[in-house]
């Protein structure tokens, strides 16, 4: 029986059915569950030399708009977790992986099961780094459950 477990969404048809699977196993368990979306400013980075023409106030509005982002989506999330123990976490990750992001948080909580979803895309990016779910399997201390869309 699981006592705490962590899902991680995004704005995504996987995250929402990982959102799904960790609603009715938190339930079934009777279990705390974290609802987390982790924000990766880094991603502005990928265009820097765009960024750098920009002024500081923009680029700040460019990461509140990430932030403000992901708190709706744990918002939305918690209206659906009527009648669960639940808890919104938004994190960052502060230039490291979203996946080691997820584990250490996890570890910090003393969670059992990570929840996750799985968007089975390909590439060459996926080839060499590997997706957000398959990192945070390979490094969790946890159990990882990967939920593809169903």
């Amino acid at each position: 029986m699981y006592k705490n477990i962590l899902v991680a969404i995004d704005d995504s048809e996987t995250s929402r059915c990982a959102l799904k699977e960790a609603l009715h196993i938190a339930k079934c368990s009777d279990a705390k569950l974290y609802i987390t979306h982790v924000t990766d400013d880094s991603l502005l980075n990928v265009h820097g030399h765009v960024f750098a023409h920009m002024a500081e106030s923009e680029a700040t509005r460019a990461i509140t708009t990430l932030s403000e982002a992901g708190q709706k989506l744990l918002v939305d999330a918690m209206l659906s977790a009527d009648g669960i123990n639940a808890e919104a976490l938004l994190l960052n990750a502060s230039n490291r992986r979203v996946s080691e992001t997820i584990a250490d948080k996890a570890k910090e909580l003393g969670v059992d099961l990570i929840i996750i979803g799985r968007h089975g895309q390909r590439g060459l990016a996926t080839l060499i780094l590997g997706s957000v779910a398959e990192q945070l399997a390979k490094i969790a201390d946890a159990s990882v459950l990967l939920v593809r869309k169903h």
